[in-house]
């Protein structure tokens, strides 16, 4: 039953490549800011490999989060299925940060936009009409390692709960109480 577990889990987080509606292709990424403090947004999984259990998004390299995985490298995934009523949180380390130029080229003219804006995400702007863009690009593809899978489905008449750790080069798994 385990095994079906993690191996559901890898089919729910391959199928977000093809299907946009996929519960699991927004999810919440949380770090912890150089001060010690929790953040949490939402980014969109770009690719996952279940060989290594890897996960992989686009950010901009200016990026609050960027200085927040400098300081503490790793973080917490948070996937949510509210027709399954299934959570799975993962906890990770990011691994890489790679600046791809050819993986920029391949973005829409209008996802390119969003990682050449003249100053860095967060800096106040008296206006969205202010907003100025460069030819220069701040693409940053983040790759975040799995350490650690907690899986919660609410169902009835129990739910299920199981963590799953990578120890050794490989995944070990035990029902907790849900």
């Amino acid at each position: 039953m385990l095994d079906n577990i993690l191996r559901d889990c890898q089919t729910a987080w391959i199928k977000t490549k093809t299907k946009k509606n996929h519960p699991f292709r927004y999810v919440t990424l949380s770090t912890v800011s150089p001060d010690g403090l929790p953040e949490a947004r939402v980014v969109v999984l770009r690719h996952f490999d279940a060989a290594n259990y890897t996960f992989k998004i686009y950010t901009d390299a200016r990026t609050p989060k960027m200085k927040s995985i400098n300081t503490t490298p790793t973080v917490e995934l948070l996937f949510y299925d509210h027709r399954k009523l299934t959570q799975i949180r993962v906890k990770a380390t990011c691994e890489e940060q790679k600046h791809d130029a050819a993986l920029f080229a391949q973005q829409h003219e209008a996802a390119q936009k969003d990682y050449t804006t003249a100053v860095p995400p967060g800096t106040p702007l008296k206006g969205m009409d202010q907003l100025e863009y460069t030819e220069e690009n701040h693409f940053t593809v983040l790759t975040f390692k799995a350490i650690q899978i907690d899986y919660l489905r609410l169902k009835r008449p129990n739910h299920q709960r199981a963590i799953f750790n990578f120890n050794a080069g490989q995944w070990e798994g035990s029902f907790v109480t849900p």
